[in-house]
């Protein structure tokens, strides 16, 4: 069965975020999937069969751990993948059927933009800040303010820091993470950031992501967590920058942009992103 490896939110090979896409996954079940996802062992692999109709396609999204709703950049590369395919020939935009439901895709020359409606889910917690710093091995007063969960589909714990070196300082400390994580809805993900730099509307921010639920250590470049934090940060700004995996040695960069209604309320949040493919090959067995 084919399978192509792309890197995405990069312009460049060997940055960015690893992504296997099947793009004739006929045939394969759910516990197929998951083991195909084991085996590969990066961040997600993403697995194609025909959509409800012409311009839709069905997408599957795994970690090695877990299946996911949505997940940002399986949702960009496997959109840039068919194009590259030639699946979508005349089409500048699709659909991807994910497990959140339709996620509209519009296809660019170098890269693809997801839109996602309305504001993104929040819960609230009941933990103490100093928790969450803790568990990062950070001092508390170098978080700004309280830490949330937000998500389209898939939740994350976001922790806004003070400055970039605190992002690049933070480490997840298993035993002190594992201790909470039960009393959260935000239990498998947490995304630490920091705004570096603004200019007008726009802010640019540096982060890491760290999902030990989903099965990775840490992510290099996380767009569903982009997008969730798109639809939720409380800020005036219309776009952000996000620089991710560098301290992975895979820098990444994700563009939002958030629009809100006269009341400023988030309307709609868009994510834009590039990929490269690196390799195109078959798995020879099947499980």
């Amino acid at each position: 069965m084919r399978y192509l490896l792309a890197d995405v939110f990069t312009d460049a090979p060997f940055a960015g975020n690893q992504l296997a896409v099947f793009p004739d996954a006929i045939g394969l079940d759910g516990r197929q999937m998951q083991a195909i996802a084991r085996e590969l062992n990066i961040a997600e692999t993403s697995f194609v069969t025909p959509g409800s109709e012409p311009g839709k396609f069905a997408v599957r999204i795994f970690t090695p751990a877990r299946e996911l709703p949505f997940a940002g950049h399986p949702t960009i590369g496997t959109a840039i993948m068919l194009k590259h395919l030639g699946r979508t020939e005349g089409l500048a935009e699709i659909t991807l059927e994910e497990g959140v439901g339709p996620v509209r895709v519009v296809l660019g020359d170098a890269g693809a933009t997801l839109f996602m409606d309305g504001p993104a889910e929040q819960r609230p917690h009941t933990l103490m800040p100093v928790v969450f710093a803790d568990a990062l091995g950070l001092k508390r007063d170098r978080l700004v303010g309280a830490p949330w969960q937000a998500g389209y589909g898939t939740p994350f714990l976001f922790v806004h820091v003070e400055s970039r070196e605190d992002v690049a300082s933070a480490m997840l400390v298993a035993e002190r993470w594992h201790g909470f994580t039960d009393t959260l809805w935000a239990n498998r993900a947490v995304y630490v950031f920091a705004v570096v730099g603004a200019e007008a509307t726009t802010l640019e921010l540096h982060a890491r992501m760290f999902a030990p639920g989903m099965g990775i250590t840490e992510d290099p470049a996380t767009g569903s967590a982009a997008a969730a934090l798109a639809g939720s940060f409380d800020t005036n700004a219309t776009h952000l920058i996000i620089n991710q995996g560098e301290e992975m040695g895979r820098p990444s960069t994700i563009f939002a942009e958030i629009r809100r209604d006269a009341e400023y309320a988030v309307t709609r949040v868009a994510i834009y992103g590039e990929a490269t493919v690196i390799a195109d090959g078959n798995f020879l067995q099947l499980p």
